[in-house]
């Protein structure tokens, strides 16, 4: 998925698809987690330059004041440990099969999971089209 067909990033997906402009980069893949507590984002990108981490939170702990998107770029030869792992089964008559899925990233630390049932940030499409994007930059 893109950054543009993520819901839950409301109005900071323009300014990450600014940046992004700005720093010439090819988006990939983005993935798009949400902090269930105080609704902080984490935006990963994998682009054609390196993996964008970025952050979304409030600059104080005001969630109505002011937000700040803090992010750092990743080179492809800095990005370690990327692997992808899943767990699957058949139900009972051996007919609907659910997955999960586990994306883990050693550096910088990032452990992502998807399952089949999921929607939004735990679907399957999001997952794994982040994983692959990532899996085929990464050395």
């Amino acid at each position: 998925m893109k950054i543009g067909e993520w819901d839950a990033v409301g109005p900071v997906r323009g300014l990450v698809q600014l940046q992004l402009g700005k720093l010439g980069a090819t988006e990939n893949a983005t993935y798009v987690s949400r902090h269930p507590d105080n609704g902080r984002l984490r935006i990963l990108v994998a682009t054609d330059l390196g993996l964008l981490d970025y952050n979304y939170a409030p600059v104080g702990s005001d969630p109505k004041g002011p937000w700040l998107l803090r992010g750092t770029l990743n080179r492809w030869l800095s990005v370690k440990g990327v692997r992808l792992q899943s767990d699957a089964q058949l139900d009972d008559e051996g007919h609907e099969a659910r997955a999960v899925w586990h994306l883990v990233i050693e550096e910088p630390r990032a452990e992502l999971s998807a399952d089949s049932t999921g929607v939004a940030e735990r679907s399957e499409r999001a997952l794994l089209d982040f994983a692959q994007a990532c899996i085929k930059q990464a050395r």
